[in-house]
C-alpha cells in the first residue's frame, strides 16, 4: 500500500509540474521556411568517389559530371528509331531521396517525342532507377539527410534511316 502512495505522489508530481520543465517554443511558418531554405553551407548529394574531396563546390561539380556521364553513355546506347526526323528536348526532374535512391519525379515532354519514339519514356525511367545509389543531400543547419530534385534537359536527335 505504501508502494502505490508512493507511485502516486511521484505520478501527480509529474501531473501538475512536468509541464513547466519542458520549454515549448512556437516557431512561425517564415522561420520555418527560412530555415529550410537551401544554402551555400549544405550539402548536396554525392558519389562516394566525390565526398574525398574537400570543397563543397568541387564535390557538387564532381557528382553533376559523374551523374551526366553515367546517363549519357546510357542514353548513347539506345536504339532510337523513329519514321519522322526531329531534334527535340526532354525535361527530366530528378529526385534524390534521403537514402540517395534516384527516381524521376516528373518527365515534360513538350514535344511529344514519346509518342514518336517507342519505349523512350520507360527507357529513361529505366536508366535513372539504375543509378547508382548515392550519398543523400544534408541539410546541416537541421543535421539531417533530405530529398532533393533537379533538372536536366535531355536533347534528342534523329534522322530517317535510309
Amino acid at each position: 500500500m505504501q508502494f502505490f502512495k508512493g507511485i502516486s505522489i511521484v505520478l501527480l508530481s509529474f501531473y501538475f509540474f512536468g509541464c513547466n520543465f519542458i520549454d515549448t517554443k512556437k516557431v512561425s511558418y517564415e522561420e520555418i521556411q527560412l530555415a529550410s531554405t537551401w544554402s551555400e553551407n549544405d550539402q548536396p548529394p554525392s558519389f562516394e568517389q566525390c565526398d574525398v574531396l574537400l570543397d563543397l563546390y568541387d564535390q557538387k561539380k564532381c557528382f553533376e559530371e559523374n551523374l551526366l556521364n553515367m546517363i549519357y553513355s546510357s542514353l548513347v546506347t539506345l536504339k532510337v528509331q523513329s519514321s519522322e526526323p526531329f531534334d527535340s528536348e526532354i525535361i527530366v526532374v530528378i529526385k534524390i531521396d534521403e537514402n540517395g535512391l534516384f527516381s524521376i519525379d516528373k518527365l515534360d515532354d513538350s514535344d511529344g517525342l514519346f509518342n514518336k519514339v517507342t519505349d523512350l519514356e520507360k527507357q529513361i525511367i529505366k536508366i535513372v532507377k539504375s543509378l547508382p545509389k548515392a550519398l543523400p543531400a544534408i541539410k546541416t543547419n537541421v543535421g539531417s539527410y533530405v530529398n532533393v530534385k533537379f533538372t536536366l534537359p535531355i536533347k534528342i536527335k534523329a534522322s530517317v534511316l535510309e
